[in-house]
């Protein structure tokens, strides 16, 4: 199989070549093609279904579709892969925290599996390649500067010319699309949270719809996590041995297993601020609704449900 890092970096690379189109700009930062799709650039739907393609090192397919919630239908995002551990946990998995002096960022896309961040994941999936190339997404309200450049060649071993970093807004549309296209990789992590073996899932399916925009980005940051936890769904098809116990796993996967189900994270967000992951149950943080088809023995689970006066909450939906 090709290395992730090579399909992603030749996906930005066709981006670029219709950079008009998506409404991306193309920078050159200390020897590194830096690709702005929604900092400083308006980017665009487009632009954040490539981004999520990326993201997920090429191993997944991304489309736009609809969902209809009750009585309004929304832009939603569809993912589907036959790699799920490798593209949405080594690769997409924002599992890099990138900080450079005054610069911030939460690193995804297969540049982390050079750099191996967090190790611990890598050590539990072992999963690794190597290439010459690579492809980092930020999500950051900043354009990177060659200090960051420089970090990222280091901790990557990949020379600066051949290193392409897309960094894309919270607040903008691409980068609303890109969280919703998060929804299968937020419940395999959910199932490694609870101590399920992720490596028996062999595909993963997901739509979750695309959070309408807010300039503030807090609040932006409320409602696309809303879009996930109150009206994302996932299907999975796993291979394991024990329909009782994968049952189980499969009732403590969706966000209302959590004790802070039901808040609006848009309301939280006004509450607690960016302090806000500290002081929730990290458990909440999964699809709405879960579906697994254990191959191995034919059965169907499910757990968790679409909740649609959250969803109209959190977008201050307002009807005539």
């Amino acid at each position: 199989m090709k290395p992730m890092n090579k399909l992603a970096v030749d996906l930005i690379k066709k981006s670029i070549d219709i950079a008009d189109e998506l409404k991306i700009e193309v920078l050159n930062i200390g020897g590194a093609t830096v690709i702005d799709a929604g900092v400083k650039a308006s980017g665009s739907i487009d632009a954040g279904i490539t981004i999520s393609k990326v993201c997920l090192g090429g191993l997944a397919l991304v489309s736009l579709t609809h969902l209809l919630i009750e009585d309004m239908i929304l832009p939603a995002i569809t993912i589907s892969t036959n790699h799920p551990i490798e593209s949405c946990i080594a690769s997409q998995l924002a599992g890099w925290r990138i900080r450079v002096g005054n610069f911030f960022a939460n690193g995804s896309g297969p540049a982390r599996i050079l750099a191996k961040k967090p190790k611990r994941i890598f050590e539990s999936i072992g999963y690794t390649e190597y290439s010459d190339e690579t492809a980092l997404v930020l999500e950051t309200n900043k354009i990177p500067n060659e200090d960051v450049v420089k970090y990222v060649s280091s901790e990557t071993g990949v020379e600066p010319k051949n290193i392409y970093i897309v960094v894309v807004a919270p607040n903008s549309i691409a980068g609303s699309v890109q969280v919703s296209a998060r929804i299968v990789e937020t419940g395999i992590f959910k199932f490694n949270t609870i101590g399920f073996d992720i490596k028996c899932i062999t595909y993963g399916f997901g739509v979750c719809p695309i959070a309408p925009l807010h300039s503030d980005p807090l609040i932006m940051m409320g409602r696309t996590n809303d879009m996930l936890l109150y009206g994302g769904s996932t299907y999975y098809m796993v291979n394991y041995p024990d329909d009782a116990k994968l049952e189980e796993y499969v009732k403590k996967v969706p966000s209302s297993s959590s004790k802070d189900y039901g808040k609006s994270f848009v309301d939280l967000v006004k509450q607690f601020g960016e302090e806000i992951l500290y002081k929730i149950d990290p458990n909440v943080f999964a699809p709405a609704m879960v579906i697994v088809n254990n191959i191995s023995s034919g059965k169907t689970f499910k757990a968790g449900y679409i909740n649609v006066n959250v969803i109209k909450n959190s977008i201050a939906l307002s009807s005539s």
